[in-house]
């Protein structure tokens, strides 16, 4: 899905710390709708301080490299401490290149610092990669607030930087009563985006998110690389900038206690992509129109006397409601993707 909301938490994610992405992948991919949830800790580090956590995704080795193909990568992620805590952070996969990925957190604030740097060995180091990122968040009296830089360069390319900025509040605002915002920047290209949202309970054991909001994205592409030993560019290839704006974008999801230990979720998105533009190389109106993405899962909790517990999160393949003989049967897969299994305490 093209949206400014899901590039901005994949920017926040790249910022050292892992978290739950099977369950709010479920709920629609937006950690911030999901106050509570461990995926806040990528994008509000001042929530690092609720918890303490040991949790692995990618459990049945379906996380995605940076290629997008499942790399049977894992990561993982440990946050402990009474009123300080640390935390640390893996990840299996093969194009990662962290050296060291770390959290602290204390009095409502946290901060998370990471260090890339591999050496590949060509004559051109075009695979050499180095690098850093740093992030910071904590709690006001006008909301949560998360910053975060990264810079990376790979190779004999000159570094790409990556800023961002996110907030979430409390509002008045027709049946909302929640907002956030987001603000990133990646070289030339900028993003932005606001939302409305509310959580409600039409039954017990049942809770509802409704969100409204607006995305803005502007992107330039450079000439294309012909050759990366030489890093001569294809000339036809000339400079592409672009702008769209979705608006309305609206979200339903909903998480449901199915027993004490086993909870549904699913969720539905439409987004209306009011205004697009491309820029020098073709120019004019890319048109409008309506865009729905929509997804399930599942998730499996044990609670312990001392309050800890242990949980399983996964995806459920679409298939399973549009083709569920196929699926039943062993035919058809059904997990979409990550699992994730946390034991929080």
């Amino acid at each position: 899905m093209k949206n400014v909301k899901v590039i901005l938490i994949g920017v926040a994610l790249c910022a050292t710390v892992f978290a739950n992405n099977a369950r709010i992948n479920a709920l629609g991919g937006d950690a911030g709708f999901w106050a509570g949830d461990r995926a806040n800790a990528a994008i509000f580090h001042g929530t690092l301080n609720d918890a303490n956590w040991v949790e692995f995704g990618g459990v049945d080795g379906a996380t995605q490299g940076a290629d997008g193909a499942n790399d049977g990568s894992m990561t993982g992620s440990i946050n402990w401490g009474d009123e300080e805590k640390w935390g640390f952070n893996f990840n299996t996969s093969a194009d990662n290149h962290d050296w060291m990925n770390m959290s602290w957190a204390k009095n409502g604030m946290g901060v998370s610092v990471g260090f890339v740097s591999s050496a590949g060995g060509d004559a051109n180091a075009n695979s050499d990669v180095s690098g850093f990122d740093v992030a910071w968040g904590s709690s006001f009296s006008f909301g949560e607030l998360g910053v975060g830089y990264n810079t990376n360069t790979v190779g004999n390319a000159d570094a790409v930087t990556k800023l961002w900025v996110n907030w979430r509040g409390d509002c008045n605002a027709w049946v909302f009563d929640k907002s956030k915002a987001g603000f990133w920047m990646d070289d030339d290209d900028m993003g932005l985006s606001y939302d409305l949202f509310t959580h409600v309970t039409p039954a017990d054991g049942v809770t509802a998110l409704v969100g409204m909001g607006f995305d803005y994205q502007t992107t330039h592409v450079d000439a294309v690389v012909d050759d990366p030993l030489t890093l001569e560019t294809d000339e036809t290839a000339a400079a592409l900038a672009g702008s769209q704006i979705w608006l309305p974008n609206a979200t339903l999801a909903v998480e449901a206690a199915m027993t004490d230990w086993a909870t549904f979720r699913g969720f539905v998105e439409q987004n209306h992509k009011v205004s697009c533009d491309t820029g020098a190389t073709t120019g004019g109106d890319c048109g409008s129109g309506n865009m729905t993405n929509y997804g399930f899962g599942v998730g499996f909790g044990w609670q312990a006397a001392n309050g800890s517990s242990i949980n399983l999160d996964a995806g459920i393949s679409n298939g399973l409601f549009t083709d569920p003989i196929q699926t039943m049967t062993g035919f058809g897969s059904l997990n979409t993707g990550e699992v994730t299994l946390s034991y929080t305490f």
